[in-house]
Formats: C-alpha cells, structure tokens, sequence
C-alpha cells in the first residue's frame, strides 16, 4: 500500500487556503466519514437498507423545514420508499436468477445462497439448460396459446374475483408476451413410482418483458415485468405402448407459487400495498384455480385412456390439522411503557386450500384449539405451511397485519408416521413457538368404517366447534345429452355448504365437461348431492339431479361409474346427466405403539417401505410391534431382516416406516393406482412367539451398528470399549457410557436447505449431590459459531430425571457448509440461582454434521462430560 504523498506547500502560484475552503473541505471529510460508517452499518444489519433510510431521513427534514410538512407523515412516507426500494432489490435479483447463465451466477453465488437455483443448493436436482435453449426456440410460437389461454380461461375468473371488490369488467385489452421465455433452473426425476408413470419436478422461474393491458371499471391499466417461480411438478401417466409412449401429462404446482409484478398507467399511480397486494392475491389465487394441488392442468396426448384418471385422479388421502397453542409471540403491539401483547392468528395452506384460525386479542401464548381438514393429492415433496399474523385494524383488502413467524409440517413425515404431535418453533422470528398435531386418514373403500370415524368425530367436537368430516366425494360430471333449446350450459354442484362448477360450452344440446370435484362430507348417512343444469345466457335451471349419499353406501366399493341421471324440471323428460360417483371413507392410520402408552412420536419409526404408494398395502399382523423403550436397540434395515432392496425415497435420503393399514385403504393414486408396494418389516416384540427371520444378522452386528455414532463422537475409544458399548443391551445399563444418561435426538438435513433436530426426551440423568432431581434443559449451537443466533434451547422441565421433550429445532445451511460444522448439544440444570449452581452442564454431546447416517436419523447417544473450555 503506498504512503499518502505530503501536501505541496503553498507557493507564489498557489495562494493559501482561504476559511471557507476549508470548512468545505472539513465538510467533505465529515460527509465522507460519515457515508463509509453508513455503509458498513448498512452491510451488518441484514436485508433492511440502514443507509438508504438515513439518507431519505435527512432528506426528508431538509424537505420538513422547506416545507413545513408534519414530520410523522414525511418519515411514513420514507419508510415506504425503503420498503419498496427493498422489493424492487429483490425482484430485480430474482429477475437476475432467473436470466443467468452459469458465468453470472458464479459471480452472485456468495450474496445470494438462499436465492441460488436448485441445481446449485440440491444435490439430487439436475441443470436442464439443453431445455432452455428448446424454450427459447420454441417460445416466438407459444404466443397465440398463451393469448386464448388469458381470454377464455384467465378473464373470466378474474372477472368474478374483482367483482368482490367492486371492479367490473375486467378484461385484457392487449397481451404482448415478450421475447424473455420462462426457465428452469433444476430438475428431478423420481425413480422409485410406478411403472406406468413419470413424475418429475422442476424449479421454474418467468421474469420476462411481458406486457398485458386491461381495462377494469372503465379504468385502462397495465402490468408488466411479471415474475413468477415455483416448484413445478410434471406426471406423465399413463405410459403407453404406441407414440408418443406418454397417454398424458399432469402439470401443477405443489404449493403456491410466488407472484410480483409492476403496475402501469393510471394503476402505478396508485401503486400502493393496498392496491398492489390486492391484485397480486388475486393473480396468486387465480394460479392457484388453474394449477396449484388439488388443482392440475391436464394434458391429454392420446385418445385410448382413462380421461378420469388423468383429469381428476383420487386424492391420497385427508390430513386433519390440530392448531392448539403458541407461546412466546412477538409484541408487535406495543405500548407507551415499552410493553405490549399481539392479537394473534394463524392462516393455514396445503397447495391451494386456505385455512384460518380466529383472532386471540392481547396476548403472546394464545390457544386457538382449531381444526381443519385438507385433501392431500399427493405425498412428495409438499409442504404444510402455517404463518401465524399480527391483526392490526385496515382497509379492507390491504395487508397491514404484521408477521409473526412461519413453521412448515413435511407432508410425507405426516403419512410416514400417521400422526404428529410436536412443538415447532416458528422461523422468521425472533420467538415463538406453535403446538400442532396432524393425523393421517387414509380413504376405505368399506361402509363399515363409517361408525368408527362418526365416533371419533363426535369425540373431537366436544373440544372444538369447527365442522369435521367422516368421508370424502369424488363427483366425475361427463355429459349431458338432449338439453332443451340451444343452451351455453354449466352445471353446479352442490354438497352441504359446498359448491362446483364446470366451465360453460357453447352452444350445444349435448356438451361435453369431463371435469371432477371432490367435497369433504359431514355424515354420508343424512347429506345429499344437488347438481343443476343451467343455461348461462337466460340463467335458467335446464334441469337438476338430487342424490342421496346414503345410496352409496349400499354399493359395491361405494361407487357408481359411468350412470345416466334423468334431469327432472326439464321439458320432454328426456335430458341426461352422466355421472361418475366414489365415496370414500375417512379412516385413521393405526400406528405401531413404540411402548409409551402414547402416539407414536415424530421420527421414532425407522423401519422403509419401499415407496410412498405402499399406504396400500397392509403388513403382517406378527409385524406390527415395536421394541419396547426399556431396551432402545436400534430399528433393523429392511435389507438386513428381509433381503429386500431399500430403494432412496423420491424427497430425501432419509426413509421411515408407513403406519401400519388395515385392509380397504386406498392407494396413493396421484402417483400410481397400480403400484405394487412392499409390505412394512418390522422387528416383532419379545414373547411373541415368532421365529427370527433366517435373514437377520446377529446380534453383534446389529449392536454394533449401534454403536457407529458413539465411536464416532469418541474416536480414541479401544476396541474393548466399543465392545463393551455393543452389549449395552439391559437397562441397568441405560445411563451410558459415561453414567451421565442418554438423550434421544433426531437429526436430519431437510429439503429446504435446512438441519431439523428433534429434542425427543433423556432418561437416568444422575441425580445431585444432595440427592435433589435437575431441572434440565437442553441447549444446542450449530459450531463453530457460538452467538446467540446460534442458540436454540428447550424448556426447562422441573425435578426429572428423564425428561420428555418432543421439540423441533431448525438450522439454515447451505449443503456445501455442512461438513464444517458439529451439532453441540448441552444438557444443562437448571437448579437454584446462577451463582449456587455447583455443575450447571450435565452432559454434552458432539455430532459432526458431515457425518449424518441418513439411514438412522433417530438415535440414542451417550452424554459425555462436558469439556472445561465450553463456553456457557
């Protein structure tokens, strides 16, 4: 670094400085030193811009006195200047992404981890640039198809969602689609589905030069730099034996895309987030009409199927969510003192379905106790996605509630082990956590079933008021024939509070729909289905057909395919409806007992069925027990107790036990009726009386397998050690190696880019010296960083030696990071003050990250003495 060269003297040529020159240039030194400060402010204080909001601050009090403005308003005012400075920053990085190549994405690969394409952060996902460059090729064509789409599938909708707000006539004066064609940065497909299907999933990402203008109330607008990303899933089913080898295609999105856009003309005048978030929720929940789950975009290719099952296949099954508490919210509410409470609630989506808790005022630990059921098409890769909010009171419309965290409930580790009953903390806040519980129902094709879930349900309704469900109705509407006149007909739907309706055929006196529904029914015994032909011209009722559900619980698997209604109040009495109509009943997945007396626990079954299509499938009655917890032995490979293949689930490396099902449930049929799955292996309880299987290894290699994690935490440990770790089998033995008990922890890397430990319960913690019981808790940092973002701990649980805690715990990481950094988990007692505790840290342990055996997720380990240069 060179040396600032000295200021020439002042010669006869350069008079000296006068006074005002150097207070400009003291000025300037000043001004500098400042904006440097401001800047590395800025960049250590996260996502919100520090810089630019002091710089509009000083801006704004110059503009106060010039102006003589209330400064409260001017500093509103500011703080939406840097909010939408924020947005416009993210939406241009997301445009970025989107358009890169790989030169430009290594030079944003350090800002933006987060952001990176899924090829980059997932291992298991795979770059498809050779189908980018057939898209660009192809996109010139795609403009009159996306053209007809946005007339006469886009408008109609849009026009009845705006009417709600009291803006009619919507529709799109000019669609200008761009050269800019959508991309897709990451693909996967899954090898372990049916036969007769494909099932893909891509990252797909459209932030193009697009142009739409439309005309709303007699308003002309425009939007344009429309973006739009998501996880796109594309099923090819059925696999045929003639070209194009593919009977059609499945397209839709597993949950809700993000959507941003600009307004233009008289609308970006008004381009506030009460107009703007009012428009993007409806192109959202539009999307979501088209092709979000349960919604799908079918695409027949061949004429020789089964149009039912590509257009509208069952549903895999319900799951009933029980939203019971939170405690620890944020105070967004706050008062004059500093203190303040938040009137909070929760807003619930699987795909497109949306669910909403009512609002608990003045309080950080609310108990909603609500419930709702959601049809769950298919099992991978889906997310249960709870947001819990702040009310604040708004315009209406506008969203002005503030953000309290988010927690996500993996669909398939629902399915996996038929309930959940956990404490999740909620990301994206500073604190705070939600008690949820989420049962599996799978659908039984058996009438039998029916009193059983009645009973439970009536059980359930003494806690809560929302309405449950004992069954589920797929209604197929094919064709009707011999309408009167010449009518535009549709046909609506009815079932309890619920209703449907097909899209409109013109002129026609035998239209055709082919178009499926499916409703949640209260009681199939005492509800009906109500279906009316009407003609959209003259809004008249063509005829209409009311059906009794208790009907179809007389039928043979509860269904009638392919029938002729006669529509009654139609003239000449000969009008037709062809229908297809399934029951199905709601039916609780049995779960194996792991020995507790309770539910069986997230994480505790570890025993792989092949794919999640054996839901089908019951296993053998003798197989259903698990080891008791007085002797934890570690669950058997199914390739070690049966010979079998243990094929990679389709959403990661980690696989676990199906819940065990009674015969009569139906199969995953979004992702393959025909499936032959591999029954569940499960290694039978003691005095059984079943004989070992000839397959199984023996018992010191199962213990010894058991072992791996000790021996990897203690790598100085003697083979007389290991040995002696190997026949640990009785429980007299169960305070471990050290004496100093075991704990129980789940520890996977998820989808998301994100480690999940699940803090399940510690058994024979010593007690102290005075014979007193700990008040233990657990503290977990993710090294080398020991800050206090680093930091999760668990509640403190009062005089127990073997407390249970059943609590989650997640770490954002990126997979590059993983094999540099150790899980460091504390048992620490909480006994008496800070400065009377004789031995605050009862036992630690040492998990390297690098190293997860995804296989065995769920553990026992030994708790090791503590090492004197941990810091608390």
């Amino acid at each position: 670094m060179e040396e600032p060269q000295p200021a020439p003297e002042a010669t006869e040529d350069s008079p000296p400085p006068t006074g005002i020159q150097k207070t400009l240039r003291a000025l300037y030194v000043a001004f500098d030193i400042i904006s440097k400060s401001l800047q590395w402010i800025n960049d250590h204080m996260g996502n919100f811009n520090v810089y630019l909001f002091i710089k509009y601050l000083l801006a704004s009090i110059a503009f106060y006195f010039v102006a003589c403005a209330s400064f409260g308003w001017v500093t509103l005012g500011i703080i939406y200047l840097v909010i939408s400075h924020e947005r416009k920053g993210k939406r241009d990085l997301r445009g970025a992404l989107a358009l890169a190549d790989e030169s430009t994405l290594k030079n944003i690969f350090a800002a933006s981890m987060h952001e990176m394409p899924a090829w980059v952060t997932f291992p298991d996902m795979e770059r498809v640039e050779w189908l980018n460059k057939i898209i660009r090729q192809l996109w010139p064509y795609a403009g009159q198809y996306v053209k007809d789409l946005c007339k006469y599938s886009i408008e109609p909708s849009m026009r009845t969602a705006l009417e709600e707000y009291k803006l009619n006539g919507f529709q799109f004066e000019k669609i200008i689609l761009g050269d800019t064609p959508p991309r897709f940065s990451g693909v996967k497909v899954y090898d372990d589905t049916s036969r007769h299907e494909i099932i893909m999933d891509m990252d797909f990402a459209y932030a193009g030069d697009c142009k739409f203008e439309v005309s709303v109330s007699k308003f002309k607008m425009g939007i344009k730099d429309l973006q739009i990303s998501g996880r796109l899933r594309i099923v090819m089913k059925p696999l045929v034996r003639q070209i194009p080898l593919v009977g059609g295609l499945q397209v839709f999105f597993l949950n809700n895309p993000d959507v941003d856009f600009n307004l233009i003309g008289l609308a970006d005048v008004f381009d506030m987030p009460g107009l703007s978030d009012i428009l993007r929720s409806i192109v959202t929940e539009q999307i979501g009409h088209m092709m979000v789950l349960p919604n799908r975009y079918p695409i027949q290719l061949v004429e020789d199927i089964d149009v039912v099952e590509l257009k509208c296949p069952a549903p895999a099954g319900v799951i009933r969510l029980n939203v019971i508490e939170a405690q620890n919210l944020m105070k967004k509410d706050i008062g004059i003192m500093g203190t303040g409470k938040s009137d909070p609630y929760c807003i619930l989506r699987l795909g497109a379905q949306k669910f909403q808790t009512k609002t608990i005022n003045n309080t950080v630990n609310p108990k909603w106790d609500f419930f709702c059921e959601a049809i769950c098409n298919v099992v991978r890769r889906q997310t249960f996605s709870i947001e819990c909010w702040d009310w604040d009171a708004n315009i209406p419309g506008a969203k002005n509630d503030d953000f309290l965290g988010r927690a996500n409930l993996d669909v398939q580790e629902i399915w996996k082990n038929g309930e959940v009953d956990m404490w999740v903390p909620l990301s994206e806040a500073k604190s705070g956590r939600i008690h949820i519980r989420a049962t599996w129902l799978d659908l039984s094709d058996s009438a039998d079933s029916l009193q059983l879930q009645l009973e439970e349900i009536r059980a359930l309704q003494v806690s809560t008021k929302n309405p449950l469900h004992s069954a589920v109705l797929m209604v197929w509407v094919d064709s009707a024939k011999k309408l009167n006149q010449i009518p535009d007909p549709f046909v609506r739907l009815y079932v309890g509070n619920e209703k449907g309706e097909t899209a409109v055929r013109q002129r026609t006196n035998d239209p055709v729909f082919e178009e499926g529904f499916t409703f949640l029914v209260r009681n199939p015994r005492t509800q009906e289905l109500k279906l009316e032909v009407i003609d959209q011209k003259t809004n008249q009722i063509q005829g209409k057909v009311e059906l009794d559900l208790n009907v179809f619980l007389k039928e043979r698997k509860l269904e009638v395919i392919g029938e002729d209604y006669s529509l009654s109040g139609a003239s000449g009495g000969l009008s037709t409806l062809k229908l297809n109509i399934t029951l199905r009943i709601l039916k609780t997945a049995l779960k194996t007992d792991d020995g507790d007396g309770g539910p069986q626990e997230k994480g505790e079954a570890e025993i792989s069925s092949s794919s999640p299509a054996a839901i089908s499938e019951p296993p053998p009655s003798s197989s259903s027990s698990s080891i008791p917890p007085s002797t934890p032995a570690p669950s058997i490979p199914p390739k070690e107790s049966a010979g079998i293949p243990d094929p990679i689930p389709a959403d990661g490396p980690e696989q676990k036990s199906a819940p065990v099902r009674e015969p009569g449930s139906v199969a995953d049929q979004s992702e393959g009726q025909s499936v032959a799955a591999d029954a569940d292996v499960s290694v039978p309880s003691p005095g059984e009386g079943t004989e070992p299987l000839a397959e199984v290894a023996s018992v010191e290699e199962v213990m010894s397998s058991a072992a791996t994690p000790l021996t990897q935490m203690f790598p100085s440990a003697t083979s007389s050690e290991a040995s002696s770790i190997r026949q640990r089998t009785t429980p007299a033995n169960n305070a471990g190696m050290h004496g100093l008990g075991r704990i129980q922890l789940t520890v996977k890397y998820g989808p998301r880019n994100n480690l999940i430990i699940v803090v399940h319960q510690i058994e024979n913690l010593p007690k102290e010296e005075d014979g007193e019981l700990p008040d233990p808790y657990v503290k977990l940092y993710l090294l080398p960083d020991r800050s206090k973002d680093s930091k999760r701990k668990t509640d403190v649980i009062k005089d127990d030696c073997n407390p249970k805690y059943d609590e989650r715990f997640e770490y954002p990481i990126p997979p590059n990071e993983l094999t540099q950094r150790t899980l460091e988990v504390n048992v620490i007692n909480k006994k008496g003050l800070l400065f009377l505790q004789r031995s605050p840290k009862m036992g630690q342990v040492r998990l390297d990250c690098g190293l997860l055996d995804s296989s065995k997720m769920t553990q026992w380990y030994d708790l090791a003495p503590a090492a004197d240069d941990d810091e608390e």
